[in-house]
């Protein structure tokens, strides 16, 4: 029977997320078609196939489970990873069939690992894992597609680290999700493509907060319910929403939502990601949407989200909000 070693499992705090690396940023792509259109491109073509050969279950009648029962197949995108011992990784994932999942890759920091390059970060990749005592073990992997082109701009390498570190603070492990995984999947295949990173990420933001339902309330006071007019409202973190002026002063530490910070997401909610794209906003308007969903993705984690500091610590942006 197939065991692994009784490890302790690092806490969440202790998740290693991706090193941001200041590179020349690539030229963007002209983005001229609609988000649906743009939403199933083909997978990149793959460097090794391990075979998935399964042995047919065991009808003996023994109670020990048979190879067959102890191994699985998924397709999952690699959110983050973190050291064990003198070889091996702990990779978190998302997958497909099983959401976010924690898995040991034996060896997989070795030169000569047959597993170690189909789990660098971001990449989606089929996946072979036996069933483990505590973690499940990868046991053979396939690339499908490594979004390579996202090393090599700072910009989209910024937005894709804080993509992956928020849908994992948000979610729970093995809660199958397949609309999250294919939201995932195709955000970072328009990074990879060089559309712009501040549409895609707050399309992202948007969709994953519905998804897991919180979505913000933008049309009306998420208090009292009143249709709110053209004018700037405070957003409450701890409510969800703007609010209007009668309950403004139950929205403690709100951040006033310009009417413009306010018709960019209703814009991007009703039309999508193909309405907004080739919106050319400013700087000052980028940083309040940043800051203002930060702050409410920060409020539902619980935590500090640091993927979007660092990489403007590193020039990849303007002044933290």
């Amino acid at each position: 029977m197939l065991r692994t070693t009784r490890r302790a499992e690092p806490s969440a705090m202790e998740e290693t997320w991706v090193p941001i690396v200041a590179t020349v940023p690539s030229a963007y792509r002209r983005f001229n078609t609609t988000y649906s259109q743009t939403m199933h491109s083909p997978p990149a073509s793959t460097t090794h196939r391990p075979s998935f050969k399964v042995d047919q279950p065991n009808e003996s009648g023994s109670g020990e489970p048979t190879r067959a029962e102890r191994l699985y197949r998924c397709e999952a995108i690699v959110l983050a990873r973190m050291d064990l011992g003198e070889a091996d990784r702990i990779v978190t994932l998302y997958s497909r069939q099983h959401g976010k999942l924690r898995v040991i890759a034996k060896g997989a920091r070795r030169p000569m690992s047959r597993l170690g390059p189909h789990l660098e970060y971001f990449s989606r990749a089929r996946l072979m894992l036996a069933r483990g005592r505590d973690l499940d073990v990868v046991t053979g992997a396939e690339t499908e597609d490594a979004h390579l082109s996202i090393r090599d701009n700072l910009d989209a390498l910024g937005h894709a680290s804080h993509m992956v570190e928020i849908l994992a603070r948000l979610t729970e492990d093995r809660q199958e999700n397949r609309a999250i995984f294919e939201l995932l999947d195709r955000s970072l295949r328009l990074l990879a493509d060089g559309v712009d990173a501040f549409h895609v990420t707050r399309h992202y933001e948007l969709v994953l907060l519905t998804m897991l339902g919180y979505r913000p309330e933008l049309i009306r006071c998420v208090e009292c319910q009143a249709k709110l007019e053209p004018a700037p409202h405070p957003f409450a973190i701890s409510l969800g929403g703007l609010v209007c002026d009668i309950c403004r002063g139950r929205a403690a530490g709100a951040r006033i939502a310009s009417v413009d910070a306010q018709k960019y997401l209703r814009v991007l909610e009703r039309g999508g990601l193909g309405a907004t794209v080739q919106l050319e906003i400013g700087e000052s308007l980028r940083s309040e949407l940043e800051g203002m969903i930060g702050a409410y993705l920060r409020h539902i984690a619980e935590r500090d989200l640091g993927s979007l500091r660092v990489w403007r610590e590193l020039g990849g942006g303007g002044e933290a909000v």
